[in-house]
């Protein structure tokens, strides 16, 4: 992606079209990314070219969220006399939306790993056997190593992509946590300094 000059906002007004959810079958197939791979193939990527952020996952709202909940978990630790765990904070900034699919694809990635072999292995045995004759369930097989390609493809997927996307969320929030508490600091220096 080229960049004209520097960083810049989105251009782009968001619509109630653009700011839908994708439905099922867009969001399975990856279809809201076609215009964008369109426009890539003709000519380089601007930024205006994107879709615009959801609020969701803006650095503003993800660093208020975890704020929020690094002081519920700073406030209960200092009831019960334990330190708080920054590690709590940022497991309860998953959703469970963006849990079951990174659980679902890794359930269908380890069941394509497992039967894949298994499939492929009974079909080539059953084609080196010296009596090899038309058998239906050799076309079953074969249409069976698809499907479990197909899912585990799909599955691998979907679970690489919400966790790269939960990884990005969480990369954002602490550092805006980290800025935050930095301009904190400095504010506070800063006061300490020239009461001095």
């Amino acid at each position: 992606m080229t960049q004209r000059s520097g960083y810049g906002k989105n251009s782009r007004v968001e619509n109630e079209e653009e700011s839908q959810e994708a439905g099922y079958l867009s969001a399975l197939l990856y279809q809201w990314m076609n215009s964008i791979f369109k426009t890539g193939a003709q000519r380089p990527l601007y930024q205006e070219d994107f879709l615009p952020l959801t609020k969701d996952d803006s650095a503003f709202f993800l660093t208020n969220k975890l704020q929020a909940i690094w002081n519920e978990e700073r406030d209960k630790s200092e009831k019960n006399g334990k330190r708080p765990k920054l590690w709590k904070c940022l497991f309860k900034m998953l959703s469970v939306n963006d849990l079951l699919v990174i659980v679902f694809g890794q359930g269908l990635c380890s069941t394509y790993l497992l039967l894949y072999p298994l499939f492929l292995g009974y079909l080539v045995s059953s084609l080196m056997s010296p009596e090899t004759e038309k058998n239906p369930l050799y076309y079953i097989c074969a249409l069976g190593l698809c499907f479990i390609s197909l899912v585990g493809t799909f599955g691998l997927h979907h679970k690489g992509y919400r966790s790269e996307l939960f990884g990005i969320r969480i990369s954002s929030a602490l550092r805006g946590l980290v800025y935050r508490t930095v301009s904190t600091l400095r504010q506070t220096f800063c006061s300490i300094s020239f009461s001095l």
